[in-house]
């Protein structure tokens, strides 16, 4: 799993936050065309919906396994944005800081805090609204996913436990199943990411695992 750097290498861009998602910016509309083009995607909300699960990603990884091991959660006030050679979001820099936060509803505050003025300048450009599941089910949803990878290294304590505690946090439930799977999953987004689009098939905890055309 990516973790935070604290400076960008030879061939990135260093941004701060809110100018990575200010909609009038280069950044953010480059991003977006860069997931267009590279999934050949006709749709405008892949493109937009990628960029929100790219973040979701880094912050997850960022957070969650702090949170579960009861390690200092690191702040996310002032990240900033690591872009690489196509544009992308490679990395979130942080500085460094404790949040001083120790409760689930602490590291929801510092995540709806960096994911809002991403979803916002999304909005701008022609995505889904800023309060769109298309853009939060990535942020509930991706908990899940990290919890387990964790979980398969062997981690400690009831990942489990921690996945309800986060997403009972983030006031959006709705957005990730926690229970056993047949495939033997037991976290599910109940959003897609849209990358299937792309004809790079599902990813292994996406909700169109549980689709009927895919039984069939």
């Amino acid at each position: 799993m990516p973790r935070p750097l604290s400076s960008a290498g030879p061939d990135d861009v260093l941004v701060e936050w809110r100018e990575y998602c200010d909609p009038d910016g280069p950044w953010l509309r480059a991003c977006v065309e860069e997931w267009q083009r590279q999934g050949h995607f006709r749709h405008h909300r892949a493109g937009t919906v990628l960029v929100t699960y790219g973040a979701a990603w880094l912050v997850a990884c960022a957070t969650v396994p702090e949170y579960h091991f009861g390690e200092p959660l690191p702040s996310l006030a002032n990240a900033r944005a690591v872009i690489d050679e196509h544009g992308l979001l490679a990395h979130l820099s942080l500085t460094g800081e404790d949040s001083g936060v120790t409760d689930a509803d602490g590291w929801w505050a510092e995540v709806s805090g960096l994911f809002t003025p991403l979803t916002e300048g999304l909005a701008a450009l022609g995505g889904p609204p800023a309060h769109s599941d298309q853009y939060w089910g990535n942020a509930v949803g991706l908990t899940g996913d990290v919890l387990r990878r964790i979980e398969s290294l062997g981690a400690p304590g009831d990942v489990r436990a921690t996945a309800d505690l986060l997403r009972k946090a983030s006031g959006r439930e709705h957005l990730v199943s926690l229970r056993d799977f047949p495939d033997g999953s037991w976290s599910r987004r109940r959003t897609c990411c849209q990358w299937w689009r792309s004809g790079s098939g599902y990813c292994g905890d996406c909700v169109l695992q549980d689709s009927p055309s895919r039984a069939r």
